[in-house]
């Protein structure tokens, strides 16, 4: 089957959908093609398969004629006649010798996954390893679409394009990051601020500078550096803020454990590249959130923290810690018309709502108990996406907070009320399992959501819902589904284990029991 779509951004009227290593952007009016932006390992990634797939052949032909050659020599020796000679001796061919060394190999095989870990943990984590072909796993654009931001994951590229306004897009610039992007945002200052696996955000410019020349001390020296208790105390700082902030870099030091030397992390880079903080844990969700007039950057990690940072350049300074999940954080997102509130999910059973700026808990929904409607054997959930989507009403815009779950066929909703609670919980239920969604910029309230299908299936990848309100839950007012027959190429065959590996990796963050699992992704580079 081919690869599904796995990527979406809208902007402009102009739908950029990404499968494999192709950016295709659309017409979001009548979802007609407007170009294609093809990944340079493309062309090489086919070529490879084809020549895999002539070496399978091949091996096929040599096989078939070695089965063959060995049938012809274990012929029974024609019966002998009275008088003749005895017949002279042949070595003795026994076929199942093979097949007894096949089944030898094949126990050790086994054998072998049988020492993996717990329940296959050994081969869950392999999955979760940096892909050996061009997939776009990120994607974005700044406020005006002017520019649009891309991240390819086997190559930890950032590639930045000009967007001319109508779906044309040029490249600019690829920078390769020190590790592999997870999470990256935009700033209306032209900046991309970039989170990795290996726990730590940067900051680079979005246009490269020209005239950069590459100062040996910056990254280096500051991965170096132990993590020191910082000069201001108790004693000398009094404004209650502060004093709250001077509270969690303490507790942060107690995070990372005082005195110890943080490893070198990268070397230095031929771009203008800026650390801004780091976690002791890889992170998974990078948002910008801004209250009275002051901005911050929130980020989420596998270890089931979310820090909020004041924005740059005092990124140093950590504002709060929302603290309350038991497994990991995958997604965050801030309601529109309730930028106070934060709501995340991962592997926990509910969605958290937190007053993000006081690290205060507000309430949790469960998110279990809604999947279990559509798929009742549900034990667990991985939270996949989460966006934010304001409604008009005759009563004024309402605030919808909306999810996907890993291997779910849903999106549930909630409609976030005065006290920052979700209620009204709705289903959309979906012809094949969601990879991604997004809330597309217009006048009316509309969604996309690209979805695996499966492979008997005639659904299309890639469903526009314009949504409505009835009875204070989201329903579907209208459904377009993107036509792109005529973009099917070569290279994007892959078969169902391949596409569960490319893009099924949520649910490994979670940690197994037994303390031996490894830290997913920070050895995927």
């Amino acid at each position: 089957m081919n690869i599904p779509y796995n990527c979406l951004h809208a902007r402009g009227g102009i739908l950029f959908a990404s499968r494999g290593g192709r950016l295709h952007s659309f017409k979001l009016s009548d979802m007609s093609f407007i170009s294609t932006w093809i990944h340079p390992a493309v062309e090489s990634i086919a070529e490879s398969a084809q020549e895999a797939q002539k070496l399978a052949e091949q091996s096929e032909q040599v096989s078939q004629t070695a089965t063959d050659a060995t049938a012809v020599a274990v012929e029974e020796v024609p019966a002998q006649e009275d008088g003749d000679e005895p017949p002279a001796k042949r070595a003795k061919v026994e076929p199942e010798a093979a097949d007894k060394s096949d089944a030898k190999q094949e126990d050790k095989q086994k054998g072998k996954k049988k020492k993996g870990g717990k329940d296959g943990q050994k081969d869950n984590m392999r999955l979760a390893h940096v892909p050996d072909r061009p997939i776009i796993i990120q994607l974005t654009s700044t406020d005006d679409g002017k520019h649009v931001v891309a991240v390819t994951g086997h190559d930890k590229a950032v590639w930045v394009f000009e967007h001319d306004g109508n779906g044309n897009l040029k490249e600019l610039s690829k920078r390769v990051m020190p590790k592999r992007p997870s999470s990256i945002v935009v700033t209306p200052e032209a900046n991309i601020l970039s989170a990795d696996k290996f726990g730590d955000v940067y900051q680079l410019p979005l246009i490269p500078s020209a005239d950069f020349t590459p100062k040996p001390s910056t990254l280096a020296a500051l991965s170096k550096q132990p993590f020191t208790k910082p000069a201001a105390t108790p004693l000398t700082v009094h404004s209650k803020g502060n004093l709250q902030a001077l509270a969690n870099q303490q507790r942060q030091i107690e995070l990372e454990g005082s005195g110890k030397e943080i490893s070198v992390r990268a070397e230095e880079p031929n771009f203008e590249l800026l650390l801004l903080l780091g976690h002791v844990s890889m992170l998974t969700s990078l948002c910008i959130g801004q209250v009275d007039g002051r901005k911050y950057i929130l980020t989420s990690d596998r270890d089931e923290h979310i820090r909020v940072s004041r924005f740059t350049p005092q990124a140093h300074i950590i504002q709060s810690f929302c603290l309350g999940h038991k497994h990991f954080i995958n997604d965050m997102t801030i309601p529109e018309l309730r930028p106070e509130i934060l709501v995340s999910g991962g592997g926990d059973d509910d969605l958290f709502v937190w007053d993000w700026v006081n690290g205060k808990l507000l309430s949790t929904v469960s998110m279990l108990d809604v999947v279990k409607t559509i798929a009742p054997d549900a034990a667990a959930v991985a939270v996949s996406n989460l966006c934010s989507l304001t409604c008009p009403d005759e009563s004024g815009p309402l605030p919808y907070v909306l999810a996907i779950c890993e291997g779910s066929s849903g999106i549930f909703t909630w409609k976030v009320t005065e006290d920052g609670s979700l209620k009204c919980p709705g289903i959309i239920q979906l012809p094949g399992k969601p990879l991604d969604l997004i809330v597309v910029p217009g006048d009316k309230p509309t969604i996309a959501v690209a979805l695996h299908t499966p492979e008997a299936s005639e659904a299309k990848s890639v469903h526009i819902f314009e949504l409505g309100i009835n009875d204070d839950r989201l329903c579907v007012n209208t459904d377009s589904v993107l036509q792109d027959n005529e973009l099917d190429q070569p290279g994007l065959e892959a078969t169902d284990a391949e596409i569960k590996g490319l893009f099924y990796t949520i649910e490994q963050l979670r940690k197994q029991s037994g303390g031996n699992e490894e830290e997913g992704g920070q050895d995927d580079n």
